[in-house]
């Protein structure tokens, strides 16, 4: 019914080419939000994480589950091959340590914990305010339609979110399914260098991020794969490469553990 709705609200202002790109792009926000939110706190999922720095090649796969209102990653694989009994074990430690410190936390240490999460990424609200977008076109992305939207930074941008003052270091193109109206893909350029903390690290100019999605039920998305390529400066002096895939499947709404981290 809902993604009917926007079909009716949106679908008539396309034929005519009168698309609002910043509506559009804040409705996707609102969509992922709520996708956000069921993410962290019903949806179990497998993730594969594959880093390449400094010519070492790293591959983990991980079984992601929530827990108690966030999520939790455990490793499950590692280079290709199972865990060894002694990682297997300090796995298991954690584990068994965050379901202890989770079930014995007071409610304001909850709340905290979550809201400490959830800033991780609040800068997405954000965006709405922090460009200027352009409607370039349309695309199809899996078979499905998408509009294609360019943004570009606005020089009168003020924060409200943390984090959100890297937004007018990037500037990107977002595809945004038709019928659900959601981020079918998103890809972002580092146009000048951001800074992280004090003399943490520097992200270079050049530095890409790709952020591909998937339908996982009726109007429902979920990230499909990640993927960074870049560089930075980590404390200032030692330059590091960045090249990072991350790609998700085995999606599950009960939020159970798989057998294989059992």
């Amino acid at each position: 019914m809902k993604s009917a709705l926007l079909i009716f609200l949106f679908a008539p202002a396309a034929a005519f080419g009168q698309v609002d790109p910043q509506d559009l792009v804040r409705q996707s926000i609102q969509n992922y939000e709520r996708d956000w939110r069921a993410a962290r706190t019903t949806w179990a999922y497998t993730q594969t994480d594959i880093t390449e720095s400094d010519g070492v090649k790293e591959v983990g796969i991980s079984e992601v589950i929530p827990l108690a209102g966030t999520p939790y990653e455990r490793l499950i694989r590692k280079d290709g091959h199972p865990l060894t009994p002694a990682e297997q074990r300090k796995e298991d430690h954690k584990y068994a340590k965050a379901l202890r410190q989770r079930e014995e936390e007071t409610t304001s240490e909850r709340e905290a914990r979550i809201r400490k999460y959830d800033n991780e990424r609040a800068f997405v609200k954000d965006i709405p305010d922090a460009y200027y977008f352009k409607l370039l076109g349309e695309e199809t992305i899996e078979g499905r339609p998408a509009w294609v939207i360019g943004m570009k930074p606005r020089l009168d941008f003020t924060p409200s979110e943390p984090h959100s003052f890297m937004l007018g270091h990037i500037e990107g193109t977002l595809w945004i399914d038709k019928q659900d109206v959601q981020w079918a893909k998103a890809e972002a350029r580092v146009i000048d260098t951001i800074g992280i903390g004090w003399i943490l690290a520097r992200i270079k100019t050049g530095t890409q991020f790709t952020v591909e999605q998937t339908r996982v039920e009726n109007g429902l998305w979920m990230p499909r794969r990640i993927t960074i390529t870049g560089g930075a400066h980590v404390m200032l002096f030692y330059s590091k490469t960045i090249n990072e895939e991350l790609t998700y499947s085995g999606y599950r709404k009960d939020g159970s553990v798989s057998a294989s981290t059992r």
